[in-house]
């Protein structure tokens, strides 16, 4: 037999309409939805002026007039607090936005993006997300491709001064990288489209930046510069491949490697108190295209086509075992 799922009712009420005030480009009313729904509620009943949804909720809204009670049963709530803050005035509602934004960070992210990236990307997307819903992460993603493609194209030029504008265009471009996510979370624009093009993006930008740098230094740099691009590109096919097999999705995060749990989440591998997390870090975006931007300012190219052969090394190393363990373990 088949029971009903219960229906948990939270009530929302809200001083002057506050509820439809847009905080970080969405109402404060889709916002508190959203988290009630996450927290198990099935129905909202909002006791205020009606607020039209860009996008489906998870759950029915409805609502009633002013200082209608409450249903029986349900859980009241305030419609006009975002992060904490109730929205009395403009400086609270600036100081709620930045509080979403602040907490838009994932609690696994590299060490140059903990610590310097935020900086930048956070402030773009807070100017980002007060303008036009036409403005989607999409539209930023494809803007970073651009960066990144002009980063590679200007090294080219064999001067010094490209070379140094290259490195730091290519950083700009990670930044770019860190707004898409944190604009597609802070106005709940997920999507399937947006993940695959977010990651894909990030290996085309890289490996043509490496193959540029090894262009620019010349003779068997290229070569070597090539395979190493080449190396990473496989590396980054056959992992898609599995993760989009055993998750259907592109996550970058999702692949798992023979000595790793397969249902572990990437909070559990990249806790920051394990040395692993630190090892692995070297490996991580962030990290290495700051290294590379650095390298470039030093009129060091070497160091990226270097960096880039050491890191397909491991990856090509760490994949070949991986299919060969697992290989292994299924002949038993």
């Amino acid at each position: 037999m088949v029971f009903p799922t219960p229906v948990e009712t939270v009530f929302f009420e809200s001083a002057e309409d506050r509820h439809a005030q847009l905080v970080g480009g969405v109402t404060a009313l889709e916002r508190r939805v959203r988290e009630v729904a996450k927290q198990g509620a099935t129905r909202a009943v909002v006791a205020g002026a009606q607020v039209a949804f860009p996008r489906a909720l998870p759950i029915p809204v409805e609502f009633v007039a002013p200082g209608s009670p409450a249903p029986e049963g349900a859980r009241r709530e305030r419609a006009d607090v975002v992060a904490g803050i109730e929205l009395v005035d403009a400086e609270a509602n600036r100081r709620a936005e930045w509080a979403l934004i602040r907490g838009l960070n994932k609690s696994f992210q590299g060490p140059v993006d903990a610590l310097i990236n935020w900086r930048f990307s956070m402030r773009i997307t807070r100017m980002l997300a007060r303008r036009s819903l036409a403005i989607t992460p999409n539209h930023v993603t494809m803007l970073s491709i651009l960066v990144g493609i002009t980063a590679s194209l200007l090294i080219l030029q064999r001067s010094y001064a490209t070379l140094a504008l290259g490195g730091v265009l290519l950083e700009v471009q990670s930044i770019l990288d860190s707004v898409d996510g944190e604009l597609a979370r802070l106005r709940f624009q997920y999507s399937k489209l947006g993940q695959w093009l977010d990651n894909l993006s990030d290996d085309v930008v890289d490996n043509l930046f490496i193959i540029s740098a090894g262009s620019l230094v010349g003779g068997a740099w290229l070569w070597v510069a090539i395979v190493a691009a080449g190396a990473r590109l496989l590396n980054n096919v056959v992992q898609y491949l599995d993760t989009y097999r055993r998750t259907g999705t592109g996550d970058a995060f999702a692949f798992r490697y023979w000595f790793e749990k397969e249902t572990a989440s990437a909070d559990e591998l990249y806790k920051p108190a394990d040395l692993s997390t630190w090892l692995r870090s070297l490996g991580r975006r962030d990290t290495y295209v700051f290294m590379w931007m650095l390298a470039c300012v030093c009129n060091f190219p070497y160091w990226v086509v270097g960096h880039a052969v050491v890191i397909a090394a491991i990856v090509i190393t760490l994949l070949v075992a991986h299919y060969a363990i697992k290989a292994s373990r299924r002949r038993r």
